[in-house]
């Protein structure tokens, strides 16, 4: 399996975007571990190891942002999940994994997207509050959503402080982010 490394540019706008609007009250939220096999916190080391050994991982690649965050592309090829472009990111200045986004360039997968949410993190949020989240962080994406769907709750502190999943919903793809905000530096 062969590993490219290029440069590239306008995801750290982006990331900075999903990172910077939380709302103090999500805080305390508890959320995903990471994606797959890879868990926040893990060098990127760690993770490459993982996703070569995971057969329903593919054409990995490594690109590094001007704004000099690390990124690793990929693409799920499992049968029992719709096809999923995804991307690993090590925030700049820091080493370890801290955001995981699936891109399903499918809008008719949400059903099952949101199923496999549910059945993995239990209920959403209040609506109340994914509306919050919905309004500040809209304006400032490249493209504008249709809709957000946030998991989370309360947690042990310590351990799941920051961890959240939110469902962007847009006119012809969904977007899936695993995030861990407490290692963003």
């Amino acid at each position: 399996m062969s590993i490219r490394t290029q440069p590239v540019a306008g995801l750290c706008g982006l990331l900075t975007t999903l990172v910077l609007a939380l709302p103090s009250v999500a805080a305390a939220a508890e959320g995903p571990e990471g994606y797959r096999s890879a868990d926040f916190g893990m060098s990127y080391e760690a993770v490459m190891a993982e996703l070569v050994e995971d057969d329903a991982v593919v054409n990995l690649s490594d690109v590094e942002t001007e704004e000099g965050d690390r990124i690793v592309n990929a693409e799920l090829q499992a049968s029992d999940e719709p096809e999923t472009d995804l991307r690993y990111v090590f925030p700049a200045g820091s080493q370890q994994l801290a955001l995981v986004v699936a891109f399903y360039p499918h809008v008719e997968d949400l059903d099952t997207v949101t199923r496999q949410l549910e059945e993995r993190f239990g209920e959403p949020w209040e609506e109340d509050m994914a509306q919050w989240w919905f309004e500040q962080l809209k304006g400032s994406m490249p493209q504008e959503p249709s809709s957000l769907t946030v998991w989370g709750g309360e947690g042990n502190e310590a351990e799941t402080r920051g961890r959240f999943t939110r469902l962007w919903t847009f006119d012809d793809y969904l977007s899936v982010e695993y995030l861990d905000t407490r290692l963003f530096p």
